[in-house]
């Protein structure tokens, strides 16, 4: 049996009907998402609140959860948490999209339905980092020496790097 976070909802009735829908949505139900074997068991859990507001169909949503990524310093798998909200206005045309309030993130609707899986996959996709990377180095030297990694050698490559762009500026100034 379908859970109601998968299935293609009519927004009219969903926001006429003042519906809330709660979701345990497993990670490997979001294709967008970058596939991990630690991510296959987590969920992300939350709320979906619908309703009327100025007009609009608006739909509020709570998400909180966790995803596992690779840190891009010490290629060492690391957890990030996710705890957000988002208020969405959900939209028909774009000519809608440009009247709606800004406190709200405008999401177009396919024949005014939608899938309460793809709002919570768009706002998770949003709350993780665009470079995943542990906190500090401190936290890549253990899993980094795991893995063979110098980070010291690396960091030394980088303070020698030739910059040949460097000057350019003061060259443009004269």
């Amino acid at each position: 049996m379908s859970q109601a976070w998968s299935q293609l909802q009519d927004v009219d009735r969903l926001c006429n009907g003042l519906i809330d829908v709660e979701f345990a949505i497993p990670l490997s139900a979001f294709p967008r998402l970058p596939q991990q074997p630690d991510n296959l068991d987590t969920q992300v859990q939350g709320l979906a609140q619908f309703r009327r507001e100025g007009g609009f169909a608006v739909a509020d949503l709570a998400l909180r959860g966790s995803v596992q990524l690779t840190c891009q310093r010490c290629l060492a798998p690391m957890r990030v948490p996710v705890d957000g909200t988002a208020r969405i206005a959900l939209v028909a045309s774009e000519a809608e999209a440009a009247s709606v309030p800004a406190d709200f993130e405008p999401v177009r609707t396919q024949e005014g339905r939608i899938r309460v899986r793809d709002l919570v996959e768009e706002e998770l996709l949003l709350a993780l980092p665009i470079v995943a990377l542990h906190a500090s180095s401190g936290e890549c030297a253990p899993q980094a020496q795991a893995a063979g990694i110098d980070l010291e050698a690396e960091a030394a490559l980088e303070d020698g790097l030739q910059k040949p762009f460097a000057n350019l500026g003061e060259l443009l100034k004269r």
